[in-house]
């Protein structure tokens, strides 16, 4: 069995060589095990709650307390020009299983929001992976040349299909990681500056809308009809799923609107167009993209935050 160093009576981190208290297990300083054949050094930040050393905290739980700790994706937020988004955990959920991935080729903007199957083996990862997919191919294919958008997003779907695919199962687990995904370009029209066109495709019940307003009042318009019956989702993606074709809709609206792709983790608190309009002049000081996002997380939050909520704001 082997021994703490020690220097007089104190026992020593073999790691970091920093005194230890008598009968110390861990060090103080660096987190490495007091006895020399132990682990090294782990760090990080203490437990949320009751502060005990991050040598304590074992698979994102502290191993003294018991708390969840803040986990990497807990909250996201990401900003690119004229489009940015938020992803946040939400009040129930352990961890979140939503993603986005957003990008820009010329003057046409990307967007993308995916929602993991809570009851599937790893939808957090199915999620992301997904989003990624689809971004990383709309950017490639529109960046070589394609024309044909509703083409380009055809495409960009088999991608985050194959993504979430091949996600591992958990052997005994929920079954294949299975996600939802919505994807959207919107760019100002190549001939008409007065316009904007929006190209949409999506599988489940993540969410596109057009934000504008009609003499002086905000009107919502939803782009996407939720994949749903009776409330569960008819299609998705992920190694499961039976129809991974997605519905495509492309669109001509005014110039001087926004578009805004969400989770169900927002759009279930305020379901109807008009619900979200309300909603959106209530939060008429929320200007800015993300100041507007960032509310709409902290509303579906206060509204009991029963879902993870992720929200995609472009501004073409």
């Amino acid at each position: 069995m082997s021994e703490q160093p020690t220097i007089g009576a104190s026992p020593v981190c073999p790691s970091c060589a920093e005194p230890g208290a008598d009968g110390a297990q861990w060090c103080e300083a660096c987190g490495a095990s007091m006895s020399a054949d132990g682990p090294g050094p782990v760090n990080g930040p203490p437990c949320i709650d009751c502060g005990a050393d991050h040598s304590m905290i074992l698979d994102g739980y502290c191993g003294e307390c018991g708390r969840k700790q803040p986990g990497e994706r807990d909250h996201l937020t990401e900003s690119l020009g004229s489009i940015i988004a938020v992803t946040d955990r939400g009040k129930r959920h352990h961890q979140n299983e939503d993603a986005f991935a957003i990008g820009s080729t010329g003057n046409r903007l990307i967007a993308v929001v995916c929602d993991g199957v809570s009851t599937t083996d790893n939808p957090q990862d199915a999620s992301l992976a997904a989003a990624n997919a689809a971004r990383d191919s709309l950017v490639a294919m529109l960046d070589e040349g394609e024309t044909d958008i509703e083409a380009a997003l055809a495409a960009a779907i088999a991608s985050a299909q194959r993504a979430a695919a091949g996600i591992a199962s958990i052997p005994g687990g929920e079954g294949p990681a299975s996600t939802t995904i919505v994807a959207t370009v919107v760019a100002p029209d190549a001939a008409d500056d007065t316009l904007v066109r929006t190209w949409t495709a999506w599988l489940g019940d993540s969410r596109a809308y057009w934000l504008h307003e009609v003499d002086g009042a905000r009107v919502v318009t939803q782009l996407t009809e939720d994949h749903v019956w009776e409330q569960s989702i008819t299609r998705w993606l992920g190694a499961d799923a039976t129809n991974t074709t997605p519905e495509l809709q492309a669109f001509e609206h005014d110039a001087g609107g926004s578009l805004l792709l969400c989770s169900d983790g927002l759009w279930k608190y305020v379901p109807t167009e008009a619900d979200l309009a309300a909603l959106l002049e209530e939060q008429g000081s929320a200007e800015l993209p993300l100041a507007l996002a960032e509310s709409l997380v902290e509303f579906a939050n206060e509204s009991g935050g029963h879902d993870n909520t992720t929200i995609v704001i472009a501004v073409p």
